[in-house]
């Protein structure tokens, strides 16, 4: 007797919709992805309790006639692709043909449609079986009605969440598919209460408005690049605007709301050193290519989708938002408080935070010798090379004077700094920071400046350190390929298994300049290193690249460098609490205006933050809302 059965149909659909439909959020994606391959203009989704007692689906797309009505909740029934090529050149949103037999399977279903407006069909079906059919008077476009979700698969509905958590999965689905189809109208409605409403206006940023505020619609920017087959475009937030998660990031493909954890790193790399760990900016990408160029019959849930030529798109993601950018206000706004929050310090930036920026390299902060920071002279003659301009704060160091703290502010003659106003896109200068005056120091850590409509205060601290770094990592990553022997070579003795793994790395390190023998046993002697290692700290150097090749990290010379010049610029800024003499504060301006980025520390901290005049006002009831 035979053992292996074939499945009857009914149970094939019931794993189907294992797949599927997870919670009341799958069968809304799946139900409103139809409405848009039926070329929908108005969608509405309808719930009740969050979708546990009904969802309903109604949109004005082209309709089914009866046949396609009837075929439509058959298994692997589509419209959407006739063979087997058609998979490599997928337009649609659907094209499986298990959305709707999986959804009936488990559920009360009905569905009426109409392709005239005039006569229509009406079928309802429980479980997977046909109750009754019914020839109805029914609006162009379709409405599909499931109750009683899970009905027939208890455990499946008994680990479904509380509706508030249930509602938030179809909000954020919803919210999504509205920015990927801004000319689609879209309103969410749960208990007869609307919770989204959008107006098919082709406006993505009038969507942005109505998804996530108006407030933050005013300080997102738009960017737009192409590279032949692909193109970006979309919005993100400036500085103003961060979240604590990655999940305001929006990533579309063809109209199509995806998951791609690679585009999202590609898209923070953009915001590297502008935004502090834990922080994130709010994105909407949206990425045009050619069908052929991807795959998107990878899941069920058709939220993954596979790239031909990924890293083309991945520099492209981040050189684009990058540049878009930098162009855009980097200025931190100060906002108002509201009056219920307990009053406090908005500034405060704790002592320690700093120190949790080793990430990016492998060496801790507290691994660094102290033989590294100090004085220039202690550098390989030639890593500073004669034509190098170094910026003027390092050439004044002398006139940083401590001066006692006093209760007024030091007055001086007001004058007009202005920032990069010879920084030229496609030949037109354009300012990058405002013009403003010098009228004073707070607590010896932040300098005040004012125009005529705010008033700003610069991080002292921040702002050398910003300075600091871009001169260390221009001089550290000049690629000049340079090792110079050492007089006494450096000898380094390991564990047996740490000689064992040394030995596989040999060439790795010969590739970074580190030229190691083995010396017999566990011992190896290091003759010549690279010139960007300082003098006075060459062994800890050495020792820090073999433990982390030995422990299978990659170590990249560039990588490595421009945490080096982190540290470095960190160590060598000055620190709060400390006066400064009008002369260096002159300096200090001159210098951070000639940087690639005045606008955010190395480890992203803001340098500048803005108070608007009329929120000072506001404070001291000059002006009453």
């Amino acid at each position: 007797m035979g053992k292996i059965l074939k499945l009857d149909q009914h149970t094939a659909n019931l794993i189907a919709a294992g797949e599927v439909i997870e919670r009341a959020a799958s069968v809304v994606k799946e139900l409103v992805e139809n409405s848009i391959d039926a070329k929908a203009k108005n969608i509405s989704i309808s719930l009740l309790d969050a979708g546990q007692t009904e969802i309903v689906v109604t949109d004005d797309g082209i309709g089914m006639d009866a046949t396609d009505a009837r075929m439509c909740v058959e298994p692997h029934a589509t419209s959407k692709i006739k063979n087997d090529q058609d998979l490599f050149r997928i337009r649609t949103l659907g094209f499986r043909g298990e959305a709707l037999p999986s959804i009936v399977a488990v559920s009360n279903f009905r569905l009426k449609t109409s392709i005239d407006g005039l006569k229509g069909i009406l079928y309802s079906l429980k479980g997977g079986t046909f109750i009754s059919e019914a020839i109805i008077a029914c609006p162009r476009g379709t409405e599909i009605s499931v109750r009683n979700l899970f009905f027939n698969t208890p455990a499946r509905l008994q680990n479904l969440q509380s509706q508030n958590q249930e509602l938030s999965y179809i909000t954020e689905y919803v919210n999504k598919v509205a920015l990927a189809r801004p000319d689609i109208a879209f309103k969410l409605t749960n208990n007869d209460r609307v919770l989204l409403q959008t107006y098919g206006n082709d406006n993505l940023l009038e969507v942005i408005s109505q998804v996530f505020g108006v407030e933050i619609a005013k300080n997102m920017f738009s960017f737009y690049d192409s590279i032949g087959y692909f193109q970006v475009s979309g919005y993100a937030s400036n500085l103003n605007i961060t979240r604590a998660n990655k999940s305001q990031i929006t990533i579309i493909v063809n109209e199509r709301v995806i998951k791609n954890y690679a585009i999202t790193n590609a898209i923070l790399a953009a915001y590297k050193e502008r935004l502090v760990v834990g922080r994130y900016p709010l994105v909407v990408l949206k990425i045009n290519v050619d069908p052929a160029l991807i795959d998107v019959n990878i899941h069920p849930s058709k939220l993954e989708v596979r790239f031909s030529n990924e890293n083309e798109l991945l520099n492209l993601v981040t050189h684009t938002i990058s540049y878009a950018l930098h162009d855009s206000d980097l200025i931190v706004e100060v906002e108002e408080r509201r009056k219920e929050e307990t009053p406090k310090t908005s500034l405060t930036i704790e002592n320690d935070f700093e120190e949790s920026f080793s990430e990016d390299i492998f060496v801790e902060e507290n691994d660094f010798p102290e033989a590294l920071f100090k004085e220039e002279k202690d550098f390989p003659k030639d890593l500073f090379v004669e034509d190098f301009e170094e910026p003027s704060i390092f050439k004044r160091e002398e006139l940083l004077k401590p001066e006692p703290k006093t209760e007024v502010l030091p007055r001086f003659e007001q004058q007009e700094y202005s920032f990069l106003e010879e920084r030229k896109e496609d030949g037109v200068s354009k300012p990058v920071l405002p013009k403003m005056y010098y009228i004073g120091q707070l607590h010896g850590t932040y300098l005040l400046f004012q125009d005529e409509d705010n008033f700003y205060m610069i991080d002292q601290h921040a702002a050398y350190e910003r300075i600091n770094y871009e001169k260390f990592r221009r001089e550290l990553q000049k690629d000049r390929g340079i090792s110079y022997e050492l007089l006494v070579p450096i000898k380094l003795t390991f564990t047996i298994s740490e000689s064992l793994l040394l030995a596989e790395r040999i060439e790795e390190l010969h590739k970074l300049g580190i030229m190691i023998e083995d010396f017999g046993g566990s011992t190896y002697t290091v003759r010549e290193i690279p010139i960007w290692i300082p003098k006075g700290v060459e062994t800890e150097f050495v020792e820090e690249i073999i433990n982390a090749l030995i422990k299978n990290k990659k170590v990249d010379r560039y990588q490595f460098l421009d945490g080096l010049a982190k540290e470095l610029a960190c160590k060598r800024s000055i620190k709060a609490n400390q006066f400064l003499d009008k002369n260096v504060i002159d300096y200090l301006i001159d210098d951070l205006s000639r940087c690639e980025n005045p606008y955010n520390c190395p480890h992203g901290r803001p340098i500048i933050v803005k108070f608007k005049s009329s929120e000072i006002e506001k404070w001291f009831r000059r002006i009453v809302k």
